[in-house]
């Protein structure tokens, strides 16, 4: 007896098998896995090809009845008999009894196939034989350090200050001048005998000019003894030359030390830093035993704002100096923010002359707002500090001071140009909360409108405010404008006149369709015809409404002479 396989339109047993074509096994390890089948669950058995010593693929068998839909590009298997299979939509010829099938496959499976025959399913695949597990091996890897960020776009820019106390350290010591002494020593006995010698010889000019050199001229005596002189000397006049040079050096050291500092910033300002003395605000002393001023007293430790002098306890005393000392003061800063050298004028705004504001205004004009802020927040102005930090870009410092100053709308103004949306709203929803308790919808609306883009809200706002008639004018006429569509104005404002007018209200909604009517566009005419209908309306209980109509007719002149003649009583319509 012959055994045929023949196509079969549909399947007759159980889908227990399936073939998977190709010689390798790592092909057939990535179909199971790809389908989804449990390896340890299945047997797998290699298929013969038709040629010695070839394979032609494997043949899984499972447990249970495969899903045909899932099956993919393989091929599925019929379940005959305990041990025999054939291809899917198939069927055998001559059909057999379950007992003739299991004598013909009673111990080894048997797959029969018109591709490869009738091969024996007696070697089961081993995958544990046949894979090896990699090694795995112990290795280090070495992470780079994550990239500077380059955004594509700017959104915002900050500046992140130093510390205050830091700033004001740099000022001390990176800016402001360092005390030093003056090498100059007094003169002593025998100079000043020497001095009241020259004076019977010189005497110092009239005509002296602003300058740290003493200018000298000869004396009636001198030139009574000259000629006598240079006989002796063979008319040598070298060393009258030199006796003039060193009257001159002995004037000048002999000179007033206050005098000295004022010719000193005269002719070299920087260098009188060096040894200048801070003046009180109001020109007052400290008390205690008073000292003249002497340029070795230095101004080197003071603070920023004023701690005690090294000169020890005491005051200076500057008798009539005080005045031209501050005026030359003043004229050395001014003459330092001319030269945009406006460190040095800051300091002699506040060390020379105790004017901290005015050191820090100085330093603001200059554009170092770090500086300036910082004096403004010790001097306890917080609204100049933040002002300095805003324009420096110093976006977090000037935020929180502004939060101390309870300026939401400033804030959220910040927040917005860091683009920190989210932070923004918050403080911008306290400042529509605030303008909404104090009745001042406009306010509100115009919030949400352009600095929280939420048109809508606005647009609620306004209309509430009409509603409760609070300055319900200005928020129906804001709510109008907003409506840019012309149709669309005239829509609402048909909506609002239906719902929302009342005999409270009518007038101010009057007075504002006329202020639309004025702009002469499309609805012009209708919102006359809708003023005429409110003003009939009303004309019983405020006769004065009738000259509403000139709004809306202001060619008319028969019509505002009509409406001057109601109102004052001859053509009155009786109630």
């Amino acid at each position: 007896m012959e055994l045929r396989i023949k196509p079969n339109p549909k399947n007759t047993w159980p889908l227990k098998g399936l073939l998977i074509k190709g010689s390798h096994v790592k092909d057939w390890i990535y179909e199971i896995q790809s389908l989804g089948l449990e390896i340890k669950k299945c047997k797998i058995h290699p298929v013969p090809g038709i040629t010695p010593n070839t394979i032609w693929g494997c043949f899984i068998l499972c447990d249970e009845i495969f899903d045909a839909r899932k099956a993919g590009k393989n091929e599925l298997c019929q379940q005959i008999s305990n041990n025999l299979f054939i291809p899917e939509r198939s069927t055998i010829s001559p059909l057999l009894s379950e007992i003739e099938l299991e004598k013909l496959a009673h111990s080894i499976p048997i797959l029969m196939h018109p591709e490869f025959g009738v091969a024996e399913l007696s070697t089961v695949v081993d995958l544990a034989e046949i894979t090896q597990t990699p090694t795995i091996h112990s290795y280090y890897v070495n992470k780079p350090v994550s990239p500077i960020f380059i955004p594509s776009r700017v959104r915002s820019l900050e500046v992140k200050p130093l510390s205050p106390e830091q700033i004001l350290k740099n000022l001390e010591e990176n800016v402001f001048p360092k005390h030093e002494k003056m090498e100059e020593k007094p003169l002593n006995i025998f100079e000043k005998s020497k001095l009241a010698v020259y004076s019977l010889l010189f005497n110092k000019a009239s005509d002296k000019t602003k300058s740290a050199d003493i200018s000298t001229n000869k004396t009636g005596f001198w030139k009574t003894i000259e000629g006598a002189i240079n006989s002796v000397f063979k008319n040598d006049g070298t060393w009258a030359e030199r006796l003039q040079n060193d009257f001159e050096n002995l004037e000048k050291r002999n000179q007033k030390q206050i005098n000295k500092l004022m010719d000193l910033f005269r002719d070299n300002p920087e260098e009188a830093l060096k040894y200048a003395i801070p003046l009180d605000e109001n020109g007052s002393n400290r008390g205690g035993m008073k000292q003249e001023f002497n340029m070795s007293k230095r101004w080197g430790d003071l603070s920023l704002f004023g701690s005690r002098s090294s000169s020890g306890g005491g005051s200076i005393d500057l008798g009539d100096h005080y005045n031209d000392l501050r005026k030359q003061y003043l004229d050395t800063a001014q003459s330092f923010i001319e030269k945009k050298q406006y460190h040095k004028a800051a300091f002699v705004y506040m060390k020379l002359l105790k004017n901290p504001y005015q050191a820090a205004v100085t330093l603001e004009e200059g554009q170092i707002y770090t500086e300036a802020a910082t004096i403004f927040m010790k001097i306890g102005n917080k609204t100049k500090a933040a002002e300095c930090y805003e324009k420096g870009n110093m976006t977090h410092e000037a935020i929180e001071i502004y939060k101390e100053l309870h300026k939401n709308e400033k804030v959220g103004d910040l927040y917005a140009t860091i683009n920190m949306r989210k932070e923004a709203d918050l403080f911008y929803e306290k400042v529509v909360d605030h303008y909404c308790t104090n009745n001042q919808f406009v306010k509100a609306a115009l919030i949400y409108r352009h600095k929280m883009n939420d048109a809508n809200k606005g647009q609620s706002l306004l209309l509430d405010g009409w509603k409760k008639q609070r300055d319900g004018y200005n928020c129906l006429c804001n709510y109008f404008a907003n409506i840019e569509e012309i149709n669309l104005l005239k829509v609402e404002i048909d909506k609002l006149y239906q719902s929302e007018v009342s005999p409270s209200n009518s007038e101010v909604f009057l007075q504002a369709i006329q202020k639309e009517y004025k702009k002469q566009n499309a609805i012009s005419d209708h919102l006359r015809e809708l003023a005429y209908e409110i003003i009939a309306s009303r004309l019983q209980e405020n006769p004065s409404i009738v000259s509403e109509m000139r709004g809306f007719n202001k060619n008319d002149t028969e019509l505002m002479k009509d409406t001057v003649r109601f109102k004052v009583g001859k053509n009155r319509i009786p109630k």
